[in-house]
């Protein structure tokens, strides 16, 4: 089974595909870590990725089909995946729903993950990430053992410089612009599974897996 996963930024997707993909044995591919990992690199391209990246823009339709042609190979197509993070418009939709086709696949299933503004905008506010070991948190819906600190590294941790104010609040206009016409193009081929993602991790995993049988 092939599964996007959708929601404004903060709803809670890379949590829910994490759970998912290690419930189902599918590919969890994260097209934002692959980018923020180009942008610490110290190339013309990473420094052009991290500007992108830091001001909270969409990175460039060109950029990201090369980057999903890397990732999804055969062996990818075959074991299933689920894509988080892309397709963000209607131009990546069709070019992502080609290169399947062209592939004999296709997107199964749309998860999409209903969030309001603010709700989107506290939990966007309360995300953390382990300098060290790149392992994601958040202070309202998944917070670590003890405040601040890595689980794992016991380090303190930092916030994502796309989550800082201005750059939530363009992330957040961008997807209601250009993102969110993708639902109704899944929604028209019956393929989209709405929950409500405001509630707890566990209750949204749940609710997830029942639509899903």
């Amino acid at each position: 089974m092939n599964i996007i996963i959708a929601g404004a930024q903060g709803s809670g997707k890379g949590t829910q595909a994490e759970l998912l993909s290690k419930k189902m044995g599918l590919v969890h591919l994260e097209t934002g870590e692959m980018f923020r990992e180009a942008a610490e690199k110290n190339t013309p391209f990473g420094k052009k990725i991290a500007s992108w990246v830091n001001r909270g823009s969409l990175i460039p339709n060109n950029i990201v089909f090369k980057l999903l042609e890397q990732y999804l190979t055969r062996r990818i197509l075959e074991k299933g995946f689920i894509l988080d993070g892309s397709p963000r418009d209607l131009n990546q939709i069709r070019w992502l729903d080609k290169f399947l086709s062209d592939r004999g696949s296709k997107v199964d299933r749309l998860v999409f993950l209903k969030i309001s503004k603010n709700g989107a905008v506290k939990r966007l506010a309360g995300r953390r990430i382990c300098p060290k070991c790149g392992r994601n948190y958040n202070l309202l819906t998944l917070p670590p053992q003890t405040d601040e600190l890595c689980d794992d590294c016991h380090i303190k941790l930092a916030s994502r410089e796309d989550d800082k104010p201005q750059a939530i609040a363009r992330r957040l206009s961008l997807y209601q612009k250009k993102t969110a016409p993708m639902i109704s193009y899944y929604r028209k081929l019956g393929r989209v599974i709405e929950v409500d993602g405001e509630k707890s991790v566990g209750e949204v995993f749940k609710n997830i897996i029942d639509r899903l049988k």
